[in-house]
């Protein structure tokens, strides 16, 4: 039996969209080996509790209230929780889950920062009959990963760019770890299981060659799913709410004529979703 882990969490979305099958309650742990310079939600990066600042709540009051801010202008983003308390949470909604084929999603961050943790709340998960899909960047220690398989219906595996260089570059890291722990994954679990996901970012991995290469690499390992995501044109005022620069600066959202031209040019084996 596995031990009721604590974790810290930033979230805990009810009834979200585009996180799996059917109504889904996703978990979002904090923490993230990943630097994306996109990154959608950088409040995740960090692994401890962190304050985060709306300025346009704000009234420069003279005697600061801090986080108990009475205009909401300060909060505390990232909870200490133990697995049974989150797994506790999320099945209160198995009654929309079951009546849709939904269920949880875990999510981040990145699982693979708090494996134990993400490990124990997906057992619970499991032995309560609640469907679960893993949302993961790869980039952890293998065992870990294969570990979470055992408990995982579905994985949502990211692909940020297969250039190493310009993964380096986007994202601080290399994708070797990533890619190697793909290809073991897609080598020891059903491959209708796994479904590539990727995030078009305008100017840095959206052109066709590189979608073309994702594609190779699908056939390959007889990945069949892959998702699309477009550009989300709402990331820079988180990064405004932690009092940081967002690097990639203006960026628009690919048009639908370009992402549909992109997924027509998909091989006919690989079912393509955009979002």
């Amino acid at each position: 039996m596995n031990k009721d882990e604590y974790g810290i969490i930033f979230d805990i979305d009810h009834f979200a969209a585009h996180d799996g099958p059917g109504i889904r309650t996703v978990v979002y742990l904090k923490g993230c080996p990943l630097r994306c310079v996109w990154c959608h939600s950088p409040e995740s990066q960090k692994k401890e509790p962190q304050t985060l600042h709306f300025t346009d709540r704000c009234k420069s009051c003279p005697d600061c209230f801090g986080d108990k801010c009475p205009n909401g202008a300060k909060a505390i983003c990232g909870r200490i929780v133990k697995a049974s308390e989150a797994a506790g949470e999320v099945a209160e909604d198995k009654i929309f889950f079951d009546s849709s084929g939904g269920g949880a999603t875990i999510s981040g961050g990145e699982i693979l920062f708090q494996p134990e943790f993400a490990l124990s709340l997906l057992a619970m998960l499991h032995d309560l009959g609640v469907h679960t899909v893993v949302e993961t960047c790869g980039i952890g220690k293998w065992e870990d990963l294969r570990d979470m398989a055992a408990y995982a219906d579905i994985f949502y595996y990211d692909i940020k760019s297969l250039d190493n260089k310009k993964h380096i570059m986007y994202t601080g890291m290399g994708n070797k770890i990533a890619l190697g722990n793909l290809k073991k994954l897609a080598g020891c679990i059903a491959t209708d299981k796994i479904a590539l996901r990727v995030p078009l970012i305008p100017k840095h991995n959206d052109s066709a060659e590189e979608i073309a290469e994702i594609y190779n690499l699908a056939q390959k390992l007889n990945i069949r799913q892959i998702h699309l995501l477009g550009y989300n044109t709402s990331a820079p005022a988180k990064y405004q709410w932690l009092g940081l620069p967002y690097k990639p600066g203006e960026l628009k959202k690919p048009s639908d004529d370009y992402i549909r031209g992109l997924r027509e040019m998909a091989p006919k084996e690989i079912d393509v979703t955009t979002f």
